[in-house]
């Protein structure tokens, strides 16, 4: 009796301990599934061009693609948890895009695209159970 409650503290002590739990803390300099929001949810998507060229945005099965300029910002509002949702970009002359997601407000996420030298991130998408993950 004493090892199985022994055994059942320490598997609590682990399941308190769990990364997951913060995931959904990180507010700055985010990266891919340090982000949750819950299912039901509704958020807004700041998406902003830092690369300094021409990208081309588009929120797939939603919109066609949209080109932003240089410092541009585009808010897209959207429910998680009703479908997957995915935004894909590219930089007009083909450079690399590097993301770095911000959350400033608890239901704001802001995709930064930032030029690159050798990551190339062209997508960005939240999972159903609200994950976000960069691809």
């Amino acid at each position: 009796m004493l090892k199985n409650l022994l055994f059942l503290s320490s598997a609590l002590v682990v399941a308190i301990a769990t990364p997951a739990v913060q995931a959904a803390d990180c507010v700055y300099r985010c990266g891919s599934n340090e982000i949750q929001f819950a299912p039901g949810q509704a958020v807004t998507l700041q998406v902003v061009n830092r690369t300094g060229g021409r990208v081309s945005l588009e929120r797939v099965l939603d919109f066609e693609p949209y080109g932003m300029w240089p410092d541009q910002t585009i808010t897209i509002d959207a429910q998680i948890g009703i479908g997957d949702l995915s935004v894909v970009f590219w930089e007009a002359a083909q450079r690399p895009i590097e993301v770095r997601l911000h959350r400033p407000e608890a239901d704001t996420l802001q995709i930064e695209l930032l030029p690159s030298g050798a990551v190339n991130d062209s997508a960005v998408h939240i999972v159903n159970d609200g994950r976000v993950m960069i691809y």
